[in-house]
């Protein structure tokens, strides 16, 4: 290290520390880099405040700072430009408040949600909220990566189950939007400008989320299929008819090989998840048995506890497991009746693998590439241009989740922002107007 990188760094540490306190600031920054650029230093706040007065401190320093929660999602977004200090908020991870009664809680960001799973079902309630790797995911950093699973299709994204939320500024002021009742009229629902953002506009300090109850008895049917049509059509009828899963995800014979999803064999497979009272689970379970044999299926099976448990799981982890990552992850946003021709469309290379597993429901798939993407010269960017053309001509969108650190210097991981872009750049000059916090890593590279 140079003497001016280590002053640099020196000058960082220092002015954290007088913002927090020398215990809660580390200059062993292994396993903390972003798109390989390390910071400098790692701050941990304790508390919100804490939050404010580091946030305060980089503004006045003109420090760039990283958000990080579990860490789950930190490839996501183009290459950070600079990075001084990140800030880890693991140990935001209180339940602030949780009104069983009114369906509401509100908890720090750091809290996995994992933990508030536990916390809810000892209560009868869940926040109907999915993210690969539970027990790592934290509820911030869920909704900075706008990460959508499953139960998405009965219950919403992530935005629609969120009521208020308390938001530490680049400056360091702390602002609160929405409340804690569902039916929350006051002022302007702020919250939905950080939820996707991840981290640019400000960082979500605490979360207040509307609640539903524990579906009495669950149940899953498995289906298998001879070609990625027949599922999908299966699918369509399910989806128009009078059953209401809480997901419907469809997966290819890729996806569960490489992910050992299920041991049943098959070119297409399709999970149904059902729950409710026991009478309405039952005429839900025989609707779909009936509707999946009617597509001709290689196999049809039901499945209860925890080998649905551990299904739903492995679904939901594709493409985020640290032992089974992808070279290249995308998330695909098209109409429900075309998921089927996302794969179709977009192909496997030579090089790679290709592996697809969708919710059909939504019509969002996430798409992974296994293999070397420096197999051939320019790979990965060739196969994400031809993805990304290939599902613009299905009229939907792709966003890169993970690529190549040299991919991302000149290929916008996120979709062509277009008229919003002008909408974009101004929200971020009001409220980071020095560019602190994950600078060049949202759309457009600001």
């Amino acid at each position: 290290m140079t003497t001016d990188n280590t002053s640099v760094k020196q000058g960082a540490k220092q002015a954290i520390e007088r913002a927090i306190g020398a215990t809660n600031v580390s200059d062993v920054v292994e396993g903390r880099a972003v798109d390989g650029v390390f910071p400098k230093v790692v701050a941990t706040p304790n508390s919100v405040d804490e939050l404010a007065s580091v946030m305060r401190s980089a503004h006045q320093s003109g420090l760039a700072v990283a958000p990080w929660g579990g860490g789950t999602r930190i490839d996501l977004g183009n290459a950070i430009s600079r990075l001084d200090v990140v800030v880890d908020l693991t140990c935001l991870n209180d339940v602030v408040q949780h009104n069983a009664a009114d369906l509401t809680v509100t908890v720090e960001a750091g809290i996995t949600l994992s933990d508030l799973r536990r916390t809810l079902a000892a209560h009868g309630q869940f926040l109907a909220l999915d993210a690969a790797m539970p027990d790592e995911a934290t509820i911030g950093g869920i909704l900075a990566s706008g990460a959508g699973g499953p139960l998405k299709w009965q219950h919403g994204s992530p935005r629609d189950l969120v009521i208020g939320m308390k938001v530490v500024q680049a400056d360091g002021r702390v602002v609160k939007s929405g409340g804690q009742v569902v039916k929350n009229v006051s002022g302007y629902d702020m919250a939905k400008l950080h939820i996707g953002s991840i981290g640019t506009l400000g960082v979500i300090a605490e979360v207040s989320f509307k609640l539903t109850p524990l579906p009495r008895q669950e149940s899953t049917i498995l289906a298998a299929f001879d070609s990625a049509q027949a599922g999908h059509s299966t699918a369509m009828a399910i989806f128009n008819s009078d059953v209401m899963p809480l997901s419907l995800t469809a997966f290819d014979a890729n996806a569960n090989r490489l992910g050992e999803v299920v041991d049943v064999q098959g070119a297409s497979f399709l999970a149904i998840r059902l729950g409710g009272r026991p009478r309405t689970l039952a005429r839900f379970e025989r609707e779909t048995l009936k509707l999946c044999n009617h597509g001709g299926p290689l196999s049809v099976e039901k499945i209860d506890g925890v080998n649905a448990g551990d299904l739903w799981r492995k679904l939901t982890d594709f493409g985020w497991r640290r032992d089974l990552r992808p070279a290249i992850t995308a998330r695909v946003a098209v109409l429900p009746t075309r998921v089927v021709d996302v794969a179709g469309d977009i192909g496997e290379t030579e090089e790679l693998d290709v592996a697809v597993v969708s919710q059909t429901g939504y019509g969002m798939s996430q798409v992974c590439w296994f293999g070397d993407p420096n197999a051939a010269p320019g790979l990965a960017r060739k196969v994400l241009e031809r993805a990304r053309d290939a599902v613009r001509k299905l009229e939907g969108t792709l966003i890169v989740e993970r690529c190549p650190v040299e991919t991302k210097a000149d290929f916008d991981v996120w979709d062509d922002g277009g008229g919003p872009m002008k909408i974009m750049r101004g929200l971020k000059e009001q409220y980071d107007p020095r560019g602190i916090i994950n600078p060049g890593r949202f759309i457009g590279r600001i």
